[in-house]
């Protein structure tokens, strides 16, 4: 790509950036929904009492439970959670971060200007709302809840993953079409979106929000740089919305410094059951399953009646032979002397003895058929192309000399595996090129960053057309490395391989014409001073 940044501050920032967000994606991912069962339990013991119901409780009979289809986002909101009554930490996520009104309210001002750029950047800004009222509901659940054991904290975190599952959808769903040149805005906020992943931290949630922050920085340069001179509207909504993340970081450094603060004196526990205070009154518990059945009556291993004489072929007639002893060669004929060819010249004059024809009723005993390989019986693998996450991903194509991968980035990879006869066009700078279990397949790339490695793939080809630091070769025979001017500073390391030749550009020539160099194979190692000393074997024409 032609775009240059400021230094590699930047990209460090990014690279650091996305190893916490795959961490606080992999906190997620063990979530399962268990807010409603939450909202559940809390209505039907009472122990949280929405501040509006308390102003007007009287002596008539509770109100009952909420439906099935009330989930505990939506009980949450209706416990008055705006209103001076709410739990001061609550209270204070709505006037940090979910302020709308006032000139310092971050989340309007990042939703006046995202509805201003229109398009996916405003359908994302209003899945961003929802993620942090979402969060709010769960701060407001931990106050009123005991904190559950390691294992159940993590259930309560469904709804967040939901909702950057469908803010990092959202973004991937603009990578091309007509909102294209809005792929960097959605991809900001796509990686600052993970710093509500606070709640899952202990010690110091504010530095995963301080993380998140950093690890949209790399987008949120290419939107200031693209359009610091064009239109300036588009910085400020890159400005609102780091800013709106570093509200939310105040307000984590501020009420939940060591964590998550929740209820120590809650009688509701996590799961939604009453504790101690709540059990002396109430109904009984529901009866528990039914016993299981009596076990079937044991074998009577004493008994001396003969067993039923085994089923004709089949294992079980096997072992039945093999323990009749010493009377299992009782069945065997006995040969006579003038049966014995090694007695009889007679009979090796004849040559062997024809198998006797087998009749229909044998047919079972036939000699069985060899069974096939496993890999005549495995069939074709469906062909693969996509982007998964960072990595692009090439499988089981077969005889395809055009796949050509152009939406690249600098940090992504390409990643070859199983091919066959193909050819892949890779254009623009790319981090990294793996080609494995690849036969007969060819990959040009224009430049990259780290390395390129091919394993286990025989008759491969690779051209640089730009520049490569690294190319690691291993387990392969034979194999076409084609380099450009730019590529001759190349380190190039082969292992367990033979036949790989470097081409190299010819000086003075024109661009195309290559002199080929072999790669040497043959070694010759030599004992000085007990040591071992190594070099190649130069053969002289």
């Amino acid at each position: 790509m032609s775009n240059q940044y400021d230094g590699t501050a930047s990209q460090g920032l990014h690279s650091l950036g996305t190893i916490i967000k795959r961490h606080v994606y992999h906190l997620l991912e063990a979530a399962t929904s268990r807010l409603e069962d939450i909202a559940l339990a809390s209505a039907a013991n009472g122990s949280i009492i929405k501040p509006s119901a308390a102003a007007g409780a009287s002596s008539g009979p509770p109100p009952p439970p909420p439906g099935p289809q009330s989930s505990a986002p939506q009980q949450a909101q209706q416990a008055s959670l705006g209103s001076r009554d709410a739990p001061r930490a609550v209270k204070a996520f709505n006037d940090m971060v979910l302020a709308d009104t006032g000139d310092d309210a971050k989340l309007k001002r990042y939703l006046d200007l995202s509805e201003k750029v229109g398009g996916p950047v405003w359908d994302q800004a209003k899945l961003v709302r929802t993620l942090l009222e979402t969060q709010r509901d769960i701060i407001y659940c931990a106050t009123q809840c005991a904190k559950p054991a390691g294992t159940d904290l993590p259930t309560i975190l469904k709804p967040l993953i939901d909702g950057l599952a469908a803010i990092s959808n959202l973004k991937d769903a603009n990578r091309s079409g007509p909102h294209r040149d809005l792929f960097d805005h959605l991809s900001a906020v796509a990686d600052g979106a993970p710093a509500v992943g606070w709640v899952a931290a202990e010690g110091k949630p504010a530095s995963v929000v301080s993380e998140a922050k950093d690890s949209c920085q790399f987008f949120a340069n290419r939107v200031i740089k693209a359009y610091k001179d064009k239109d300036p509207m588009h910085v400020d909504w890159v400005k609102s919305f780091t800013a709106l993340l570093e509200e939310l970081r105040k307000y984590v450094a501020e009420y939940h410094t060591a964590g998550l603060a929740w209820n120590p004196k809650a009688a509701l526990d996590f799961k939604g059951s009453a504790g101690p205070a709540a059990t002396s009154s109430g109904a009984p518990p529901p009866p528990g399953p039914p016993p299981p059945p009596p076990p079937p009556p044991p074998a009577d291993f004493g008994s001396t009646a003969p067993s039923a004489k085994p089923a004709g072929g089949g294992v079980a007639a096997v072992f039945a032979e093999i323990n009749k002893g010493e009377a299992i060669t009782s069945g065997l004929r006995k040969v006579k002397k003038e049966e014995m060819t090694h007695k009889n010249p007679a009979l090796r004059a004849q040559g062997p003895v024809p198998a006797a024809p087998t009749s229909p009723g044998l047919a079972s005993g036939k000699k069985p058929l060899k069974p096939s390989k496993p890999t005549a019986l495995a069939g074709k693998k469906p062909s693969k192309l996509a982007l998964e996450g960072k990595k692009w991903v090439v499988e089981f194509y077969e005889n395809d000399q055009s796949i050509v991968i152009e939406e690249t980035e600098k940090d992504q990879s390409i990643n070859l595996f199983g091919c066959k006869n193909v050819v892949v066009q890779v254009r623009g700078k790319v981090n990294a090129v793996n080609m494995t279990n690849c036969t007969k397949s060819s990959i040009l790339v224009d430049s990259v960053i780290s390395s390129v490695a091919v394993a286990n793939s025989p008759s491969f080809a690779l051209e640089i057309k730009g520049t490569a630091p690294t190319i690691q070769v291993d387990s392969t025979d034979s194999g076409q490395i084609y380099l450009s001017k730019e590529a001759l500073g190349v380190e190039i390391m082969t292992a367990k391989c033979s036949s790989i030749n470097v081409s190299l550009p010819v000086e003075g020539e024109e661009h195309g014409v290559f002199e080929e160099k072999p790669i040497p194979e043959m070694l010759r190692t030599t004992v000085k001073d007990g040591k071992l000393v190594t070099n190649f074997v130069e053969h002289s024409a």
